[in-house]
C-alpha cells in the first residue's frame, strides 16, 4: 500500500498540480465482495490518510460487485481504486484506455513475486481433499471480473476438464454459479 500511495503522491506532484487546480474531493472506489459496512470500515484509514496527505475530502464509493467500480471509472464517478483486479483494469482499459492508469503494483511480502492465488474452499469436515473429489458437485465462482475468483480457475478448469462455465466444464460439476464475491462464496460453503 505504501508503494501505491507514494506513486499516487508522486504522480500528483509530477503533473505540477498546484493548490488552486488540485481537486477538493477524491472518490475512492471499493471493489465489491464484502458487506458494505466492512468495506467502509476496512478503508477508513485510507480515507483518513488521503484527507490529510492530499488535503481533500475522500468519499468512499463502495460497490456490491466489481462491475459497479468498472462503470464508476468509465463514467468518471470514481477517481481511484486500490487493489483493483487485473481483469477489472483490463475491462476498463479495453473500453476507454484514457480512463485508467496504473500507479503502483503490490508485491508479495514473502517472496517478492507478483500474482494471484486462487483456492478452492470446502468445509473442514468434508471428504473433499482434491479437485477431482468435486466431480458432480456444485461449484461457486466469486465474480466474472475477479481474477482469483473466476478468471484463473476458469482457465484451469478449461485445461483440466474442457468445456466452459456454460456447460459446467463438460459436466464435471453439477452446477456452476456466481455468488457475487469472495465473502459470498464462503457463506455459500458454510450454508
Amino acid at each position: 500500500m505504501k508503494l501505491t500511495l507514494l506513486a499516487l503522491l508522486t504522480s500528483v506532484m509530477t503533473f505540477g498540480v498546484n493548490a488552486a487546480d488540485a481537486p477538493k474531493e477524491l472518490n475512492l472506489g471499493i471493489l465489491g465482495g464484502q458487506n458494505a459496512t466492512q468495506q467502509i470500515g476496512d478503508n477508513q484509514c485510507v480515507k483518513d490518510f488521503f484527507d490529510k496527505a492530499l488535503n481533500v475530502d475522500t468519499k468512499l464509493r463502495n460497490s456490491s460487485d466489481y462491475a459497479g467500480v468498472i462503470q464508476g471509472l468509465l463514467g468518471g464517478k470514481i477517481d481511484m481504486v486500490l487493489s483493483m483486479s487485473p481483469a477489472s483494469y483490463a475491462s476498463v482499459y479495453l473500453q476507454d484506455p484514457k480512463a485508467v492508469d496504473i500507479v503502483g503494483i503490490l508485491v508479495d511480502d514473502k517472496d517478492g513475486s507478483k500474482g494471484y492465488h486462487s483456492v478452492v474452499i470446502v468445509k473442514n469436515e468434508s471428504p473433499y481433499k482434491k479437485l477431482e473429489d468435486l466431480k458432480g458437485k456444485s461449484f461457486g465462482m466469486a465474480d466474472p471480473d475477479s481474477t482469483s475468483g473466476f478468471l484463473m480457475p476458469n482457465q484451469a478448469f478449461k485445461k483440466l476438464f474442457g468445456g466452459s462455465v456454460d456447460d459446467k466444464y463438460n459436466g464435471f460439476f453439477s452446477s456452476v454459479t456466481f455468488s457475487g464475491g469472495h465473502e459470498q462464496d464462503i457463506l455459500g460453503v458454510l450454508n
